[in-house]
């Protein structure tokens, strides 16, 4: 796999780089010292190279050799430095943790390995811990002095000086996962770190809580755990006595839903306590997004238990809610497997990440200074200006209650923020977005119009673009699953066969699969798709009480995409075919043809992933050519622009490809991937 290289530290299970590998990059190594998570990425992913050491025990000469790269050569270095000495769940030592100053050793890596880019995250307590942590039954008047190590934010300060003394462009926010298509509200910061002072943007959100200006809504937990099978072996039992309180909650609701009399022994010491108790006896919902996931399901202050099972969630439900590929195997014991998962960071949030870098790598204006630390988030800009010395318990649970006195106590916390100010700049984004919303809307212009002028050129070549499919779309979508991964005109043939001898899609779905599999067999790989039928058959008529597709004439594009990939064998393209030729629908299907075409005419970016593919071609042609374009465009793959005999100096289009230039000597260049 070709790819940008990156260095991954403090790997984990690898969610951050296998989002980045998604979005165009190539892992390179992995240095992990928890032989558990080291095992996961062996067991995953043999190809990658893996140094099972603590990062302060490795070199990186040790790293860059691995890898095979020089000092610069690397495009990003990855690390999700140990978090729970700045977790609120935790027992908060912060840097006084030696998991605390892992950040240096990652930062010693950036210094003297020098990558394009570096990418560190963390847990949103990052930016308020504090270098010592003072229980807050010991804060407050009757208690020594606050010191300056003891104030909310005196370890993100020490982490603001070691970033400006790197000498990279950096930006800092805090993004909710969710916003990335992730099935959780996760929350982490995350800092980005440009060498060149590249311009560096955050990840666009793609999702949001209410759909709006181009946004999707969250994903659910209903749709990311759709069509998982329970298995009594990849998760905990609840014990008998809580059981008998999660019982009496609702599907969204925790402790506070249980009787009044109930909700101490529930809560045991911390009834008495205030805030961060709604993980006690938490059952999940259908329908909103899972809450910021822990290593501890079962646990009594993190409780995630099945909206409506008495269980806590699976493994396997971990995995999608994390966003992991159904295959990703967690190595270790069950306990290990969901620390794992837990701590990792999901990997299409590791997506959005890489999709921005790359945006970064793309873009030609280097304006920003190297040293300055940013963000451009106003509303955490605000809330660190305005942030108190320290969070003091409620007057009822302190030792002395005159307010007057712990404001006393409190002091001035006025050189804090005035030192921030020296590392944090709140930019001024609206002329800056406004230009480059302006070159956005010129640049898809002129895309569009190429995109037009081919599709003009194409209808030229092969004339009005008709490939024959079916109106019907549970026809159609049959006859797809039959053509896949065949070549020639048989599957045409085997589909008649089929409607014929079976007559109704009822027939075959009754029919014994021994026999489904003898009539589809010309058509190649029976053995798979005869199975597949079947259960597309039955899938349908659970969702629709009978076998027929027609209820998709009702849903929107969306609805119709959703359902349609969520059936046994049917993916993307699969999909938008059935949407396009059965259903009218002005999508783009995309098949390799098709794709390769686009990438040699310059439509499509050669890097451009493919989960994104879809979506980056049907911003390009406009919604009246997608049906023409992609008819003759697949044509003209399979006739001219084949991958492996490519007939460039005939062809018609060879002007405006980006693979072969012709010259009057002959051809000088030519890549045909």
């Amino acid at each position: 796999m070709s790819g940008r290289p990156v260095i991954s530290l403090f790997s984990g299970a690898l969610g951050l780089d296998l989002g980045l590998e998604q979005a165009g990059f190539k892992i390179r190594v992995a240095v992990e010292c928890n032989r558990f998570a080291a095992e996961t990425i062996r067991r995953n992913r043999p190809d990658i190279h893996v140094i099972e050491r603590k990062l302060g025990d490795v070199t990186t000469g040790e790293i860059l050799d691995a890898a095979g790269l020089g000092q610069g050569e690397p495009a990003v270095v990855t690390a999700g430095p140990c978090c729970q000495s700045f977790s609120t769940a935790g027992q908060r030592a912060s840097l006084r943790d030696p998991r605390g100053n892992m950040f240096r050793e990652f930062l010693r890596v950036v210094d003297e390995a020098q990558p394009q880019f570096f990418v560190m995250e963390n847990v949103p307590g990052v930016i308020s811990a504090a270098v010592k942590h003072r229980p807050l039954r010991e804060r407050g008047p009757g208690h020594p002095p606050l010191s300056p190590q003891e104030e909310l934010g005196s370890a993100f300060r020490v982490i603001l000086k070691e970033l400006v003394r790197l000498n990279y462009y950096t930006i800092f926010d805090i993004l909710t996962a969710a916003d990335y298509g992730v099935p959780q509200t996760r929350k982490r910061a995350l800092f980005l770190g440009s060498r060149d002072g590249r311009q560096l943007r955050m990840p666009v959100p793609t999702h949001g809580e209410v759909s709006a200006n181009g946004t999707r809504p969250w994903v659910t937990l209903r749709e990311a755990v759709q069509g998982l099978r329970e298995r009594t072996t990849d998760y905990y039992e609840f014990p008998p006595s809580k059981k008998r309180m999660l019982r009496l909650i609702p599907e969204g609701g925790n402790w506070r839903d249980l009787p009044e009399r109930l909700q101490r022994e529930a809560l045991g010491k911390a009834y008495k306590s205030w805030g961060g108790r709604v993980g006690f006896y938490r059952r999940l919902s259908w329908d909103r997004p899972c809450p910021a996931l822990t290593t501890r399901p079962d646990s009594k202050a993190t409780t995630f238990c099945h909206p409506d099972k008495l269980r806590p969630l699976s493994i396997a439900e971990y995995r999608r809610i994390q966003t992991f590929p159904d295959e990703w195997e967690f190595a270790g014991p069950l306990r290990q497997q969901f620390t794992q998962a837990g701590n990792a960071v999901p990997v299409l949030l590791g997506e959005a990440i890489g999709v921005a870098i790359r945006k970064s790598l793309r873009s030609r204006r280097q304006v920003d200074p190297p040293g300055a630390v940013v963000c451009r988030n106003p509303a955490i800009v605000k809330r660190m200006s305005a942030r108190p010395r320290t969070v003091l318990n409620p007057t009822r649970m302190r030792k002395e209650r005159g307010v007057d006195a712990a404001r006393a106590w409190l002091g001035n916390g006025n050189n804090r923020a005035k030192l921030l100010k020296h590392f944090i700049l709140e930019v001024d984004e609206t002329s800056r977005g406004q230009e480059e919303e302006e070159a956005d809307r010129i640049h898809l212009r002129r895309l569009r119009q190429k995109a037009h002028r081919v599709t003009m050129k194409l209808g030229d070549l092969y004339g009005s673009p008709c490939h024959g499919n079916l109106r019907n779309p549970l026809d159609e979508l049959i006859f797809i699953v039959l053509s896949q991964m065949t070549t020639g005109p048989s599957y045409g043939r085997v589909f008649r066969r089929l409607k014929q001898e079976a007559g109704t899609w009822d027939n075959a779905l009754a029919m014994p699969t021994a026999k489904l599999r003898k009539l589809i067999e010309d058509a190649g790989l029976s053995r798979q798709k005869a199975p597949r039928i079947k259960s597309l058959l039955k899938c349908i008529v659970k969702e629709f009480g009978s076998l027929t597709l027609a209820p998709l004439r009702r849903m929107t594009d969306e609805e119709v995409e959703r359902f349609l990939c969520s059936l046994p064998g049917v993916g993307v393209k699969t999909a938008k075919c059935v949407m396009m030729y059965s259903l009218d629908r002005e999508v783009l299907p995309v098949d390799t043809h098709v794709h390769r075409v686009a990438i040699r005419l310059g439509l499509l970016e050669p890097d451009v992933t493919t989960s994104a593919v879809h979506e980056e071609l049907e911003r390009a042609v406009a919604p009246r050519d997608r049906y023409a374009f992609h008819v003759n465009a697949s044509v003209q793959g399979r006739a001219v622009f084949s991958a492996l005999h490519p007939g460039c100096e005939e062809c018609p289009m060879r002007r405006a490809c980006l693979y072969v230039r012709v010259d009057r000597g002959g051809m000088l260049g030519s890549g045909h991937n």
